[in-house]
């Protein structure tokens, strides 16, 4: 088998499917079963559910089952809200009618069927092979559990929202079905800062969520604050999720007597009381090794990978890029994902924020590039890429960066470059007047594997579950 196609049917299902239990939910456990058939390569979810990753719309099945009838093989049909389905043809599983249940069964199998691709888009004569989806523990939610279901080991944890992360913590505690914390950030006459708990934290889990953007000495000094507030407060265990770790370009020293503060920002958050922290894309995956405390060093390239392989590139057609050698492992992650080769730019910089790409080590001449980084903030590295790839022959040129800072007019010259599109994540959030001068630019949201993030850790399961639908 080459593919297999998940169906979440309608509003009720959509609700189901994000019922949280064992750390996760209904369509993440049926993926990660799938995957354990080394004879799929795809797996594409169908339905209503536009807040699971690279989840397809209804109006779209029929582009999948032409897409996927082109190819030799065989093709698994799941409907794991209706493992009870006895379904006679495909036409049924898409037409099902009746009241949604979610069950996970624990040595059972979930209705599923393969059939033949080039039989896939006959709806009334196909012979289904059925096959075993096995689950983990048996349990049953109605469409009303699931609206008022929230994990049992969310009962002691509290999410706070400071000041640059609000949206994403409203996203977040939407998924996991629980409110924000109460906290308000004040500022003194003199620029003093002040953080107030407004609940009781005494015994729990608290977490709290804060890119440490611009204004960075602020951004950062709430957070330390809040953890300061948090310890005093009795929480049980604090931990600082920064999707943007401020700082952590001065990894090393670069020259005589400066300093490293990515160090002293990790120094600082241990001393303040951080018993973890989880952040995206770090500049330099050694920065783990500034803090003694766990440090969850998450990745975009998953999500943006599986963005861009929804464009349907020829692999044969398309490489990914490195706008330098420290970037060749993001870069390498993308390639795979995408099945393609890579390149690498030589670039040097004379001086701060100043970047001149001097050549390319791989073959562009005449196929689409996507450039692959870990922050966007004045634009420089990202154009003269772009410049000089274009001067090497690609045709579109893509980029796709994890953390926007887009200072000093970056927007508008992207907007001028020739780059096609800019696909970045919500880790910050850039200004609206930035953003309103180009239409080059795409956001994908983290709030979903955020939101996962927060399950594993609390419900001790594996965090690098959250990467499952995006792969």
């Amino acid at each position: 088998m080459n593919n297999a196609i998940i169906f979440i049917q309608n509003e009720q299902e959509k609700q189901l499917s994000k019922a949280p239990y064992l750390g996760g939910n209904l369509i993440l456990h049926a993926v990660n079963e799938i995957r354990k058939l080394n004879t799929i390569r795809n797996i594409y979810i169908v339905g209503t559910d536009t807040e699971v990753p690279g989840c397809i719309s209804r109006s779209r099945v029929k582009d999948v089952v032409d897409r996927i009838c082109k190819e030799e093989g065989k093709t698994l049909l799941v409907s794991p809200l209706f493992p009870d389905l006895n379904a006679d043809d495909y036409k049924k599983l898409l037409a099902k009618e009746g009241k949604a249940s979610v069950i996970v069964y624990e040595n059972e199998s979930c209705d599923a069927f393969a059939v033949d691709n080039d039989a896939l888009n006959d709806f009334q004569n196909l012979s289904l092979q059925t096959m075993e989806i096995k689950h983990k523990k048996i349990k049953k939610y109605t469409l009303e559990d699931a609206l008022a279901s929230k994990e049992e080991n969310l009962d002691n944890v509290a999410i706070f929202a400071l000041s640059s992360s609000i949206d994403i913590v409203n996203e977040v505690c939407h998924y996991l079905n629980v409110k924000p914390g109460k906290v308000d950030v004040k500022h003194f006459a003199d620029g003093e800062t002040l953080v107030e708990i407004g609940e009781s934290v005494r015994g729990k889990h608290c977490y709290i969520i804060q890119s440490t953007c611009k204004p960075v000495n602020e951004t950062l000094m709430e957070v330390l604050i809040c953890i300061d507030a948090l310890r005093r407060s009795s929480a049980a265990e604090i931990t600082c999720i920064i999707p943007y770790f401020g700082y952590a370009r001065q990894d090393r020293k670069a020259s005589p007597r400066q300093p490293i503060t990515a160090k002293l920002v990790a120094t600082m958050l241990e001393e303040a009381g951080a018993n973890r922290v989880v952040t995206f894309d770090l500049h330099a995956a050694q920065i783990q090794g500034f803090f003694r405390c766990p440090v969850d060093d998450l990745t975009a390239v998953p999500m943006m990978g599986q963005y861009f392989r929804r464009k349907g590139f020829d692999p044969e057609n398309i490489v990914v890029v490195s706008p330098d050698h420290g970037g060749v492992k993001r870069a390498r992650n993308m390639a795979e994902i995408l099945g393609c080769s890579i390149a690498i730019i030589d670039k040097r910089r004379p001086q701060a924020n100043v970047a001149e790409a001097c050549n390319i080590i791989g073959d562009v001449a005449d196929k689409d590039v996507i450039i692959v980084d870990d922050i966007c903030d004045t634009g420089g590295s990202l154009i003269a890429a772009s410049n000089i790839l274009r001067e090497k022959g690609a045709k579109d040129i893509y980029v796709c960066i994890t953390h926007g800072l887009f200072s000093n007019n970056a927007a508008i010259r992207i907007q001028d470059s020739p780059i096609k599109e800019v696909v970045v994540t919500n880790t910050i959030i850039p200004p609206k007047n930035e953003m309103a001068n180009t239409d080059k630019i795409t956001t994908l949201s983290i709030g979903w594997m955020l939101s996962k993030l927060v399950l594993a850790v609390s419900c001790h399961t594996p965090v690098s579950e959250v990467y499952a639908l995006y792969e």
